[in-house]
């Protein structure tokens, strides 16, 4: 699995979700609990992250750029 793209909240981050899986590509969202434990500066307090197979990277990458904001 590759990193996709990292989110500040994680309804946005399920709607990418569900756009890349209505086009066939299979993605996993996984929060980042240790970013909430030891933040970083100008961290937030938590990253959500978007994950898709490894050989789906570059085609979930084109959905989610050609798709209007």
């Amino acid at each position: 699995m590759k990193l996709l793209k990292i989110y500040d909240t994680e309804t946005i981050a399920y709607i990418d979700k569900g756009f890349l899986e209505n086009n066939d590509i299979p993605a996993y969202v996984e929060h980042n609990a240790m970013s909430s434990v030891f933040p970083a500066p100008d961290a937030g307090t938590s990253s959500i992250g978007l994950f898709v197979d490894d050989d789906k990277l570059e085609a979930a990458r084109a959905l989610l750029s050609s798709r209007s904001s």
